[in-house]
């Protein structure tokens, strides 16, 4: 009779005994799997519940970010750059410059990353308006440059004035009656009017706007300017002092002016909102790491515990059996069945009692672990690779805990002396 048969009619004799040592195994793994499956669902919950506060967090970042990106672009320039030389008191009384500056340093500006989101050069002088003895603010506009690194809307803040054009305040257009199209002379230079602006209440209203080059030209201040206007990125919004700093590496020659809005307070607000939605996803992911810590560390302390105790269980069984099957023992070594077909047969029994308890282990505590786990919407099955690996864990570590504690019972039944058994009955 071959040994497979041998273990299985030893099996369907002892049916109570080979029962008793599955159900230790199946209890074992079955613990040890229903953790395992419910720390794989909590971190399946935990990255989903961390992926939608991400996705909640994105959206309102984005909402922000175009709030505040409306806003730079309804108000507009919030810097000007200036001589280092001009007297600020004077800049604030006359509202312009007395100190120039070359034209080209304006492109300085392109090489601040991170710190300029859009700049203008202008030329503003107040001027005596001959042809009408009255004093007004004649305005050069040049070309205004969005940098690569801009966030804000890409539509220019101010428009393109073509040479020989000009653009009239409102009151200067209420008091000369001039209308769109027509010509006007300044300083004995004509320009045609591209448009009158509506009334602002402010200095725009005596105002004449043209291209940068005619107002060069027009106060002899050919190649200078006297301002750039610029629009801090948003990342440093408000922050004059930093962006002073940032301006001053690459115009030494030029300090910056903050223009106080509305914009920079909701730009902080909303700073602090994000600030804080960012803590709070920091928060999540923390409490989650140490939920997993504290799984893994109760691991830790339950795999040997549990392998242990079930090594012990599964010991004591085959040490019974093995009380109780002397006579069988001590008959077959009698007729010269070798020492070692007897200890791989209930060596053979324990593995199968192990590899079989690792597996109803494995099915009945993962199950009931999915039973009362109910996973919220939207979180994703277990994945099919790492189910067949546990399981395999659970077969493995079945049959090598069944294999430990069955070796030194099989061992001292395999060294028996038919002999002394025999005489002993």
């Amino acid at each position: 009779m071959s040994m497979w048969a041998m273990m299985g009619r030893e099996i369907a004799y002892r049916k109570v005994n080979f029962l008793l040592g599955m159900i230790g195994v199946v209890v074992a793994i079955g613990v040890l799997a229903g953790i395992l499956t419910t720390s794989s669902m909590h971190d399946a919950r935990s990255e989903l519940i961390v992926a939608r506060k991400e996705a909640v967090m994105t959206a309102a970042r984005a909402a922000l970010a175009s709030d505040v990106r409306k806003a730079m672009h309804h108000l507009g320039y919030n810097a000007v750059v200036l001589p280092k030389e001009q007297v600020l008191g004077d800049w604030y009384a006359e509202d312009y410059a007395a100190k120039t500056m070359p034209e080209p340093w304006a492109k300085r500006l392109g090489d601040t990353t991170g710190l300029i989101d859009r700049y203008l050069p202008r030329l503003r002088r107040k001027v005596n308006w001959t042809e009408n003895n009255w004093t007004i603010l004649v305005a050069g506009i040049g070309e205004e440059r969005i940098l690569d690194t801009s966030v804000s809307d890409d539509t220019p803040l101010v428009e393109d004035i073509p040479q020989g054009e000009c653009i009239v305040g409102h009151e200067l257009a209420a008091a000369l009656d001039v209308e769109q199209g027509q010509q006007i002379d300044i300083l004995g230079r004509s320009y045609r009017v591209a448009h009158c602006r509506k009334e602002l209440g402010t200095k725009d209203d005596i105002t004449i706007w043209m291209s940068l080059a005619d107002a060069q030209t027009l106060l002899g201040l050919e190649g200078q300017i006297n301002e750039i206007a610029v629009v801090e990125h948003l990342s440093v919004w408000g922050k004059a002092a930093e962006v002073g700093r940032g301006v001053s590496e690459v115009l030494p020659e030029c300090q910056l002016v903050q223009i106080e809005s509305e914009t920079e307070t909701r730009a902080h607000a909303r700073a602090e909102i994000a600030a804080e939605a960012e803590a709070s996803l920091q928060e999540e992911r923390a409490r989650q790491a140490q939920l997993r810590t504290e799984r893994t560390w109760l691991l830790a302390k339950l795999i040997p515990i549990g392998s242990v105790l079930c090594a012990v269980w599964i010991g004591l069984l085959t040490y019974s059996n093995v009380r109780e099957r002397r006579e069988e023992m001590g008959v077959l070594l009698a007729i010269g069945c070798p020492p070692v077909f007897m200890r791989r047969l209930l060596l053979a029994k324990a593995a199968l009692l192990g590899a079989a308890g690792g597996v109803l282990g494995f099915a009945a505590g993962a199950g009931f672990a999915l039973f009362l786990e109910s996973g919220p919407a939207g979180l994703p099955p277990l994945d099919e690779i790492s189910v067949a690996m546990s399981l395999l864990f659970a077969v493995v570590l079945g049959t090598l805990v069944s294999l430990f504690g069955s070796w030194l019972p099989v061992l001292a039944a395999s060294a028996t002396d038919p002999a002394i058994v025999l005489q002993e009955e």
